[in-house]
């Protein structure tokens, strides 16, 4: 559970572009995987992960990748196999165009229903690849669309 509540963070990071937060994360995740901790579960120790390219948390939306285990991304698949995982990160130009100040008015002023927008645009997946492993117990599994494989800035 506790690997599914840092993917989730590790996540929103990604779409906020926060970097820093993002590496101290990681920064942790592999400071609790020290080789000489005891393993109560018998689990092998988890497998630090490892950006591909470190890109400042300015740097324009674009794809990223992290090398890490198959069981770290909270899928439920019990799998020690190393897997490359895309995903988009980066910084978004804030632009804002006449229909976006207008719709604001109008969702401040009672106008229209819904709540008021940021508007911000966030660096997101275009479109998504497939990606396969072989688990612990000898199968292979295939999940759709798990990794990024194009990323845009979407407002």
């Amino acid at each position: 559970m506790r690997s599914l509540m840092k993917l989730v963070v590790l996540l929103v990071c990604v779409q906020r572009g926060e970097g820093r937060r993002l590496r101290s994360l990681i920064d942790q995740t592999q400071e609790s995987a020290s080789p000489d901790e005891d393993r109560r579960d018998g689990a092998a120790a988890p497998l630090p992960a490892r950006s591909r390219r470190s890109a400042s948390p300015d740097a324009p939306c674009g794809l990223r990748s992290v090398l890490l285990q198959v069981r770290h991304l909270g899928l439920g698949y019990d799998s020690d196999e190393s897997v490359l995982f895309k995903y988009c990160g980066g910084a978004c130009p804030h632009v804002r165009s006449n229909h976006d100040l207008a719709l604001a008015n109008l969702l401040l002023g009672g106008v229209l229903p819904g709540e008021p927008r940021h508007g911000a645009p966030c660096c997101r997946p275009t479109h998504h690849e497939d990606m396969a492993f072989l688990d612990n117990a000898h199968r292979w599994h295939k999940v759709e669309k798990l990794s990024a494989a194009g990323c845009s800035c979407v407002g």
